[in-house]
């Protein structure tokens, strides 16, 4: 819920407390996936090109091909030469599938998807913690520029660093609350 409005729906922009950390921290976990991805891929690329003979699959062609063998037939006495029409089926070359290829795309599509729910889980968890350290620089900057009254920290309810905030209000409480009575 936003500050102003009690009854209006979060975006996903009201995430964003923290930039320049929340990004950093999108960014380090993006990384992780990105090289991960290139490791796959590059690993997948080496094994089907130097164990698999490059790992060629083709599809055989539905359509015939006629071709003619040449032979020799012997009559009386003299080699003659001789054509004999065959059909076959071709590999079908338009169309080479090999297995580098058949896997990439899956693991392109799912390291995709992999990443995309990975950035919104950092978005949505690093506001856990981006919150927190707003609200406590906050304070903390109040507290600098002297300005009345210092309050406590309140932190929601599932955010991390419940700890730190604690610890500092026993601060706020023990040494600057004390002193100005």
């Amino acid at each position: 819920m936003t500050h102003d409005d009690p009854g209006k729906k979060r975006i996903f922009s009201n995430y964003i407390i923290d930039r320049d950390f929340q990004l950093k921290f999108l960014l380090n976990y993006s990384l992780l996936i990105v090289f991960g991805l290139l490791l796959t891929v590059g690993f997948l690329y080496w094994l089907n090109y130097t164990k698999f003979d490059k790992g060629v699959v083709f599809r055989l062609r539905n359509d015939p091909v006629k071709v003619y063998q040449k032979g020799f037939e012997d009559q009386n006495g003299v080699e003659k030469e001789k054509f004999v029409e065959r059909e076959i089926f071709l590999p079908d070359y338009d169309h080479r599938l090999d297995m580098f290829s058949i896997q990439v795309n899956g693991i392109l599509l799912l390291s995709g998807l992999f990443l995309g729910m990975t950035a919104i889980f950092t978005v949505i968890y690093s506001h856990k913690m981006a919150g927190p350290v707003y609200n406590i620089k906050n304070h903390l900057r109040k507290l600098a520029n002297g300005d009345e009254p210092v309050k406590k920290i309140k932190i929601r309810k599932g955010d991390e660093f419940q700890e730190l905030a604690d610890l500092l209000n026993q601060v706020i409480e023990k040494r600057i609350n004390n002193h100005k009575s």
